[in-house]
């Protein structure tokens, strides 16, 4: 099981370095993730894929298919870790991520792409850059 992450923050690589090198979180993963994603138009990833998997109604759901919105479900709380960029400027490649990206949960990402903005983290939609202090 991971570390629990703080919701409504940006997460820099040293924090969850222990996670990465006990293998709790696998980076090819997060980049796999983010790549899913940008294939499908989206800038930064709106959600970790197991929620995504969810919110299609492939997984076991709580309402079992009965829901009638199709946004993300904002009701269960994640606390999965989701790779973000920076500068979503600079392209989605292996050799221009180092020192463009951070890690937010699940939860700060969904919330981030709806519009919300934290004291410490909030997403610039027009400049396409992640605004934060860590």
């Amino acid at each position: 099981m991971s570390n629990s992450y703080d919701h409504g923050i940006a997460i820099d690589a040293e924090q969850i370095k222990d996670d990465l090198v006990q293998g709790k979180i696998q980076m090819s993963d997060l980049f796999v993730t983010m790549c899913f994603f940008a294939r499908l138009g989206f800038v930064q990833p709106p959600c970790c894929l197991k929620c995504a998997y969810r919110s299609a109604k492939c997984g076991d759901t709580k309402n079992n298919g009965n829901s009638k919105n199709s946004k993300l479900d904002s009701s269960s709380s994640c606390n999965e870790i989701v790779a973000w960029r920076r500068d979503a400027g600079i392209a989605l490649h292996p050799d221009k991520l180092e020192g463009n990206i951070v890690f937010v949960t699940c939860d700060t990402a969904k919330s981030l792409v709806n519009g919300d903005a934290y004291p410490s983290i909030r997403w610039d939609t027009r400049n396409k850059r992640l605004l934060h202090e860590i």
